[in-house]
């Protein structure tokens, strides 16, 4: 949506070529013929895919197929309904020239030294009600980072297989807007000589997309910081992010941003992830599950767990079906009392008898507000807790 900058096949925000007067070039960005030469013959190489089509029906096969390696991008997709994990800090391999159709699962395999480059995955799209499959290339890195981590998990033990992230979603954004931002010039230049170090073009800095609800950086950072540095190193890639987090080993790091073109040093803490999206606990109540706000709610709304009890799913024929208390919306009182948590909203229910009416205030994940009158049926639809103890779920009848 910049005058200045045009979206590139792989998602990148790139500055628009002009003539010797792009923002680039006022940065020091400006290509050689030398370079332009590099870029073509090591940024776009050949690569190969290789893996199965087909099905267990009509039978797989093993196919081949030659293509393109485009940039290094991005990919941005629409938020799932109802929420649940997407990944988004992600560096994928962009390959042009293969038809989804023709490979559906295997490796990407470089052309000339036939060292494997990455995984080819399928990508689980949502919009509206309509559902698709797209296909990307994960770095090998990526995929022998995450198995080691695994590995580490099981011959060490969970407490040394931390996984500890910042709490924000990033977005590239191109030299041509870091510098509309008040990103210094000496910053970009640094940004310029690692994209061609690295092969990957075009050169991009990375701002605040998202914030994750309950998260330091939530209070901390504002959506368009740039983050420039953690812990004095140079964030130039999703990846690189991730691993100064993790590489620290603190609960908390010193980032760097930009922020309206003021460059400043913030102290934010990282949280610890969890392979729970349930937080140990769920309640049903008049048919509904009750529970925390999951992960993906928190990421990808900024929702923190004390900003009222989370509807999971409701049951056919139960009163909180009859009364239309819609899944993903949030009960933030009953009769006029606030519940943030699950805590406070047993607090406020355990006492009522059967064939009482309550008025619950309820909130969308887009904020808006509605009243629910709700009559309650113990009789049929009692409330129960379940909890995780020692591994296992236990069942608990409470009203």
């Amino acid at each position: 949506g910049l005058p200045a900058a045009e979206k590139d096949k792989g998602g990148a925000s790139t500055a628009a070529k002009g003539k010797g007067n792009t923002k680039e070039d006022a940065a020091g960005g400006a290509d050689t013929a030398e370079d332009k030469k590099k870029k073509k013959e090591e940024g776009n190489g050949k690569v190969w895919i290789v893996g199965l089509n087909g099905n267990r029906r009509s039978g797989r096969r093993l196919v081949s197929r030659k293509g393109e390696r485009d940039v290094r991008g991005q990919v941005y997709f629409p938020l799932p309904q109802p929420p649940r994990y997407q990944e988004q800090n992600l560096d994928v391999i962009i390959v042009s020239g293969v038809s989804t159709s023709q490979a559906q699962d295997g490796v990407i395999i470089d052309d000339q030294t036939h060292g494997v480059m990455g995984y080819w995955a399928s990508f689980y799209v949502q919009a509206g009600n309509r559902h698709a499959e797209t296909f990307y290339g994960i770095p090998s890195y990526i995929i022998q980072e995450t198995v080691e981590l695994a590995r580490k998990r099981m011959e060490k033990g969970p407490q040394n297989s931390v996984v500890r992230a910042l709490g924000v979603e990033l977005e590239k954004v191109s030299l041509a807007r870091a510098q509309e931002l008040g990103v210094k010039p000496e910053f970009m230049k640094k940004a310029i000589d690692h994209a061609r170090e690295s092969r990957i073009w075009p050169p991009s800095l990375f701002a605040v997309r998202r914030r994750w609800g309950g998260s330091s950086a939530r209070k901390l950072l504002r959506d368009g910081d740039v983050l420039m540095c953690l812990e004095g190193e140079p964030v130039q890639s999703f990846r690189t992010a991730e691993k100064l987090v993790m590489d620290s080993k603190k609960e908390s790091v010193r980032a760097t941003v930009c922020r309206d073109s003021k460059q400043m040093d913030v102290d934010v803490k990282t949280l610890q992830l969890k392979s729970s999206g349930t937080d140990g606990e769920v309640i049903f109540f008049s048919g509904a599950s009750l529970q925390k706000p999951p992960f993906a709610v928190s990421h990808q709304y900024g929702i923190s767990n004390d900003e009222g009890v989370y509807v999971g799913n409701i049951q056919k024929g139960s009163p909180a079906e009859r009364y239309r208390l819609a899944p993903t919306s949030r009960i933030v009182e009953v009769d006029s009392v606030q519940t943030p948590t699950l805590e406070t909203f047993m607090g406020c229910v355990k006492s009522k008898q059967n064939g009482t009416s309550m008025r619950l205030k309820v909130v969308t994940l887009k904020g808006h507000e509605r009243m629910i009158t709700m009559k309650l049926d113990t009789l049929y639809w009692p409330t129960e807790r379940v909890r995780g103890v020692n591994g296992q779920w236990v069942r608990e009848v409470l009203q």
